[in-house]
């Protein structure tokens, strides 16, 4: 069976490695089918294809976009044939996103200085955070800020102590008018992770059970959704992954699957890249879409 992973992150959003380095775990790792879907941005695409051509890896282009659905985000994931598919008014939006995230960094930054130990206070600064990030802004740089600077000992306790409680939410994309985009480029729209604990269609904590989980499926469908990402490490720990397939299945989704591989941001070794254990159908039925 063919080994792949389409859906990962460098250090263009919140990931470890470069999207070269990414090529070399995944050529390492017998990896055959790469996508790289960084957070809000398509600037490592470039690097991302040229360095899968050289060690002769089929590569596509993507994006991992956060949206907003009934009142809460999302992640969708969209696919591209080529570099070239992309719009105009799709990368536009693109730029948008990221200068949301800069906006939204530098409150993130104001708050959490307002509430960390006194003699810490101040000491975190944009233009470090800034530095130590190549492409977008994301939490996980200003966690390894304040580990640097010594306000918490690792970006997990970063995250658990200050970085959920005092977060700053976006005015995101709408889901629909995503779709539209993604789709104007001939491009597949992907529900990311529908069950996991943040950015998830299903989370009884937060008032969405499972059974308003079809009607609100339908309901994507008819916004241009064409696939949900069914095998996901929080679906196999949880047993639901037959679940998100049944219902993908029920609506005509295409099926996919990933590790949503980060590196150390999220604790995964490098041997996590291209784990994921899936039927590789999918792939004939994104090219079934990219040629229609």
């Amino acid at each position: 069976m063919k080994k792949f992973e389409i859906h990962m992150h460098s250090t263009f959003s919140d990931g470890e490695f470069s999207p070269t380095r990414l090529v070399d775990i995944a050529r390492r790792n017998g990896v055959s089918v790469l996508c790289l879907t960084d957070h809000d941005t398509f600037e490592g695409i470039t690097e991302f294809m040229a360095a899968a051509k050289r060690e002769e890896i089929s590569a596509f282009p993507g994006i991992e976009i956060t949206v907003r659905y009934r009142g809460f985000n999302l992640h969708l994931l969209a696919y591209f044939e080529s570099i070239e598919s992309l719009s105009d008014e799709l990368s536009h939006e693109v730029t948008k996103m990221a200068s949301k995230r800069e906006r939204r960094m530098r409150e993130l930054i104001y708050r959490v200085n307002e509430v960390i130990p006194e003699k810490f206070r101040g000491t975190i600064e944009y233009e470090n955070v800034r530095r130590a990030a190549e492409g977008v802004l994301a939490r996980p740089h200003l966690a390894k800020e304040m580990v640097r600077l010594g306000v918490v000992p690792s970006t997990r306790d970063a995250f658990d102590r200050y970085l959920v409680k005092y977060n700053v939410e976006r005015e995101n994309l709408g889901m629909e008018n995503a779709c539209k985009l993604i789709r104007e480029c001939n491009g597949i729209p992907v529900l990311a992770h529908p069950g996991e604990r943040s950015y998830s269609l299903c989370n009884p904590a937060k008032g969405r059970p499972y059974e308003d989980a079809p009607e609100m499926v339908e309901e994507l469908k008819s916004f241009g959704l064409l696939g949900m990402e069914c095998v996901y490490p929080y679906h196999e720990r949880t047993g639901k992954v037959e679940y998100y397939k049944d219902l993908s299945q029920k609506f005509g989704l295409i099926i996919t699957g990933s590790r949503d591989f980060h590196g150390s941001s999220t604790y995964q070794s490098e041997h996590l890249l291209g784990a994921t254990k899936m039927d590789t159908r999918f792939l004939e039925q994104f090219k079934e879409v990219w040629a229609a």
